[in-house]
C-alpha cells in the first residue's frame, strides 16, 4: 500500500505502508497458511514411530534373555545367546556375552560335579568291595581272622585318605584355603618335606638330592604349601623306578619368583595328559599305580594358585616328568 504526501518545503514523498494484517510478505490466513494443529499433529506421528521401533529393537533381545534365564532355570544350561544377537554391539549385546559366560561356567561345575560323584563313586566301591570280601572271609574261616582284620584296617585307611583329600579339595574349590599371610620359611618347608620323602624312597630304592636356597620366606598357608610339595614330591618317588634319582631344587628367578622343581627319572607322562594330570581323579594309562586317587597334584593346583602361583609339568628328553612350582616373591616379608 503506497500514497504521495507533499511537504512543506514542496517536496513530494511516496508513502509504503504495510497490509492490513500488519505483517509484510506473509499473506492472511487461509490464503496458503497451515494452521498450528497440523505441524504437531505430523511431529506426533513420527515421534510414535520412532518410539515403537526403538521399543522394538530392545524388547526383542530382553525377551530372549528372559527366555534364556528360563531355559537355564530349567536345566538347560547349554542355551547360548550370543549367537542370536546378531551384529548388536551395545549393552544388550555385552549382557548377552556375559549371560553365555556365566551359563559355559555353570555347565563346567555341574559336569565336573557330575564326573566328580561319579569318580568317588568308583574309587569307593573297590574298597568296600574288598572290606566286604574281608568280612565274609572271617565269618566263614575264623581262622584267618587276624589277616581279614589287617586288610579291613588296610582298606579303612584307605578311605579315610580318600575322604580327607576330597574335603581339602572341595575347600580348596570353593575358595576356603584359609589365612594366607603367615611367613613360611620356604627352604625350611621344602627340606623337612625331603627328609620325610627320603624314608619313603628308602622302601623301592630310590635316591633323592636336595638343593637349598636361602631367603625363600614367603606369605601364605604353610600346612597347605607342605601338602602341595609334599604331593609333588611322592608323586616322583612312587613312579621312579628302582634305584633313580630325584632331583629337587629351589632357585630364585630374574623375574622375581621362587621357583620349586621336582624332577624325576620315571616313565613321564603322554603329551596330550601333560596338563591333565592336575585335575582331580585323572591318572594317566603310562604312569596309572595301583594304589592312589589321582587327587594330589589337584590339589598341589589348587594350593599353588591360591597363592598367586603356577604349577607346570614337563616331560624331560632324557625320560621321567619335571614339575616346577613358582610362588611370586611379591609376597615375601
Amino acid at each position: 500500500m503506497a500514497e504521495k504526501v507533499a511537504a512543506a518545503d514542496g517536496h513530494i514523498y511516496l508513502l509504503f505502508a504495510p497490509p492490513p494484517d500488519g505483517r509484510r510478505g506473509v499473506p492472511p490466513l487461509g490464503r496458503g497458511m497451515l494452521p498450528p494443529l497440523m505441524p504437531l499433529l505430523a511431529g506426533g506421528i513420527v515421534s510414535l514411530f520412532f518410539a515403537a521401533l526403538l521399543a522394538w529393537y530392545f524388547s526383542t533381545p530382553i525377551r530372549k534373555l528372559r527366555s534364556a534365564f528360563e531355559a537355564v532355570a530349567n536345566g538347560h544350561l547349554d542355551v547360548r545367546l550370543v549367537p542370536v544377537m546378531g551384529k548388536r554391539r551395545d549393552e544388550l549385546a555385552d549382557l548377552g556375552r556375559d549371560f553365555d559366560s556365566m551359563a559355559q561356567r555353570l555347565q563346567q561345575l555341574m559336569d565336573g560335579q557330575r564326573r566328580v560323584l561319579h569318580d568317588v563313586s568308583h574309587e569307593l566301591r573297590s574298597p568296600l568291595a574288598r572290606l566286604q570280601a574281608a568280612i565274609g572271609l572271617a565269618r566263614q574261616q575264623p581262622e584267618r581272622t587276624e589277616d581279614s582284620m589287617t586288610r579291613i584296617e588296610r582298606e579303612s585307611v584307605r578311605m579315610d585318605a580318600l575322604v580327607s583329600e576330597l574335603l581339602t579339595l572341595s575347600r580348596l574349590e570353593a575358595g576356603m584355603a584359609g589365612k594366607l599371610d603367615e611367613a613360611v620359611d620356604l627352604n625350611e618347608l621344602v627340606s623337612n618335606v625331603v627328609e620325610d620323602a627320603r624314608f619313603e624312597a628308602e622302601t623301592s630304592g630310590c635316591r633323592i638330592e636336595f638343593e637349598e636356597c636361602r631367603q625363600t620366606v614367603v606369605r601364605g598357608n604353610a600346612e597347605l604349601l607342605h601338602r602341595a610339595v609334599e604331593n609333588v614330591v611322592r608323586n616322583a618317588v612312587k613312579h621312579s623306578p628302582s634305584g633313580g634319582l630325584i632331583a629337587i631344587k629351589m632357585q630364585k628367578n630374574d623375574d622375581q619368583t621362587i621357583g620349586i622343581t621336582v624332577s624325576d627319572e620315571g616313565p613321564g607322562v603322554p603329551e596330550a595328559d601333560r596338563l591333565s594330570i592336575f585335575k582331580p581323579f585323572f591318572r594317566s594309562d603310562q604312569t596309572k599305580a595301583p594304589d592312589g586317587h589321582g587327587l594330589g597334584l589337584a590339589i598341589s593346583h589348587h594350593v599353588v594358585t591360591a597363592h598367586q602361583g603356577s604349577i607346570l609339568a614337563n616331560n624331560r628328553a632324557d625320560g621321567g616328568l619335571h614339575i616346577t612350582i613358582t610362588l611370586p616373591v611379591g609376597l615375601a616379608v
